[in-house]
């Protein structure tokens, strides 16, 4: 009886050994070429919505009979260029690129008014003109706020022969990157970029942003750490 019961010990020991290591064991697993080959063209994507939301941003006709307090029509040329020339197939590519989430922020941040109980905080960078204000209302053309910070005046050329992956954690699989950021003063900086990219039903979109800009004393704070 004795050694039942001892043999019932050790089994739930084990168990007890067993579980901690397959309930953590959550991290994704994935094709590591897959998510280089995925992440390269996600992150070339991101640059064209870093300097659009972040950046110097769409260019605008200063035409003041065609404006609207601050803001001003889109440049037809360069949305011909970059591909979309509604806010709506703006926001359908963006969130091609980035996840559901992330492209949710975005949304509420550059392409809506942001506001609070003591009134508006933010001007959405970009709405939608309507050629009528009737049910069947046809776009007209993207309207630009002229005055938007500008939070990117930095060249950033990433490098891809750096692309790594770092490994997951839960359901993100994080990459990283070199690139090269210089100012307005021909200064340049190389520093590594953080990404993660999460696998989505549309496919691998990333999580977080890849903005970077120069720091002043960026070598400094290195060398002091």
């Amino acid at each position: 009886m004795k050694s039942v019961k001892r043999l019932a010990a050790l089994l739930l020991c084990v168990i007890l050994l067993l579980v901690p290591l397959t309930s953590c064991n959550r991290n994704r697993s994935y094709d590591e070429v897959e998510v280089l080959t995925e992440a390269e063209k996600l992150i070339k994507e991101s640059a064209l919505w870093n300097e659009i939301f972040y950046g110097e941003g769409i260019p605008y006709e200063k035409n003041e009979s065609l404006a609207n307090g601050y803001y001003y029509p889109a440049d037809a040329a360069y949305l011909e260029k970059v591909g979309f020339d509604t806010v709506s197939e703006l926001e359908s590519l963006l969130r091609k690129t980035y996840t559901a989430e992330l492209s949710d922020i975005i949304v509420s941040t550059k392409l809506e008014a942001v506001s609070d109980n003591t009134g508006v905080q933010g001007y959405a960078r970009y709405y939608q003109k309507y050629s009528s204000l009737d049910k069947d209302k046809v776009p007209e053309c993207i309207m630009v706020y002229s005055r938007a910070d500008v939070l990117l005046d930095s060249e950033v050329e990433y490098d891809y022969s750096t692309l790594t992956v770092k490994g997951s954690v839960g359901e993100t699989v994080n990459v990283e990157i070199y690139a090269t950021v210089t100012n307005k003063d021909g200064e340049s900086q190389r520093r590594i970029i953080k990404v993660g990219l999460i696998e989505e039903v549309g496919g691998w979109r990333l999580d977080t942003p890849t903005y970077i800009r120069y720091l002043d004393n960026y070598y400094e704070e290195i060398q002091n750490k």
